[in-house]
């Protein structure tokens, strides 16, 4: 880029493929001669972005506080917070997946400054790569720990351990195991039996920085049908070929994939905030600034394609996604329906009233 920034670890080729595959691109134009043929107007719209994660200043550093209590129960503390991207599910999983417990035992507290250690907070994408990142540190650390005192407990080599669902055994051997819940107890109550050199208590506080740019990169693609008479767009076809590096839960990558959609639809199509000359708001209701519902969001098919970050894990964020990618793919597949008829539009939101100004002026030409 002029900025001097190296977009690395990017499939902007690879998601154009897959997504024009999924959406049948080529069988697409086919079907579009005929309609047009028809007087029908029908178009597809393509959009494609790279969104980098800023890992600068205060930005690049996020804590976790991770404890396994007397009773083997793991308490995870975050310097982030949720805000509808599921860092509940995704912390616990990762803790599940490093520390090798199950997720119904591993509590997430955020948002909590008297008890979450200082961190930055969430927004622009770090969760995936920044968070997640320091939580698995966390949970490897932690990990490495129990292992110790498991191994001097069950007089066993550190190497020769496994650890699934909270419970110990020695490779090759799954007859002898140890709940994690007595290693727990151990380094919480019977220290005189902990290895030498080994502090009491199972208890890890990180902070993990992250490289100063990650990228993640999607590509949208979505079909629409243009009512001449009524100037009315219906989107009958939608695709996100997403590249959030690793995924640590596809249903919720999916899912904020889903939610930044609607939004772009809302702002491509519908959503307009008016004000008067005075600079008073006049949509002051969603009788005056409507929002899209289900009955005008189709169906999404999501497609994965999956290129590590260089963070640990692999992960890149994936929170804005949607909302990137929508807005040109909505404008592009409806200004290539209008195209059919020689017509142009420029501006959002492309409500009726503008789509069907836009098909007169093409007709007066003519």
């Amino acid at each position: 880029y002029a900025s001097g920034l190296v977009a690395e670890e990017v499939s902007p080729a690879e998601t154009l493929e897959q997504a024009a595959e999924l959406i049948g691109y080529d069988e697409f134009r086919v079907r579009q001669a005929a309609a047009t043929a028809e007087g029908r107007l029908i178009g597809i719209g393509t959009g494609l972005y790279l969104e980098p994660q800023t890992g600068m200043g205060a930005l690049s550093v996020e804590p976790t506080h991770l404890r396994v209590g007397p009773d083997g129960h793991v308490d995870v503390a975050l310097g982030s917070g949720a805000h509808g991207q599921g860092l509940e599910t995704t912390t616990a999983q990762l803790v599940a997946d490093h520390l090798g417990v199950h997720p119904d035992d591993v509590s997430v507290h955020q948002g909590d400054t008297a008890s979450s250690p200082f961190g930055g907070g969430t927004g622009g994408s770090r969760s995936g790569p920044i968070l997640a990142a320091a939580v698995r540190q966390a949970a490897l650390e932690a990990r490495a720990k129990v292992t110790e005192i498991a191994a001097h407990l069950l007089e066993a080599a550190p190497g020769d351990l496994e650890i699934t669902e909270g419970v110990i055994s020695v490779r090759g051997t799954p007859s002898i195991t140890l709940p994690l819940a007595e290693v727990a107890r151990v380094a919480h109550y019977a220290p005189e039996q902990l290895p030498p050199d080994v502090s009491p208590g199972i208890e890890v506080i990180t902070r993990f920085q992250s490289p100063p740019f990650m990228w993640s990169n999607a590509c949208h693609m979505c079909t629409c049908e243009i009512d001449p008479n009524t100037g009315i767009v219906t989107l009958t076809q939608y695709v996100a070929s997403e590249d959030c590096g690793v995924m640590i839960n596809p249903m919720i990558v999916e899912g904020q994939v889903a939610g930044g959609v609607a939004q772009g639809i809302g702002g491509a199509l519908y959503e307009h905030a008016i004000y008067d000359a005075d600079g008073n708001p006049l949509a002051t209701t969603f009788m005056d600034y409507l929002a899209p519902t289900a009955a005008e969001i189709p169906d999404i098919v999501y497609g994965h394609v999956e290129t590590p970050s260089l963070t640990p894990g692999g992960h890149k964020g994936v929170g804005e996604g949607g909302a990137i990618g929508a807005p040109p793919t909505v404008f592009n597949a409806v200004a290539d329906a209008l195209a059919q008829a020689g017509a142009t539009v420029h501006d959002q939101p492309l409500h009726p009233s503008r789509v069907l100004a836009a098909l007169a002026a093409a007709a007066s030409e003519r």
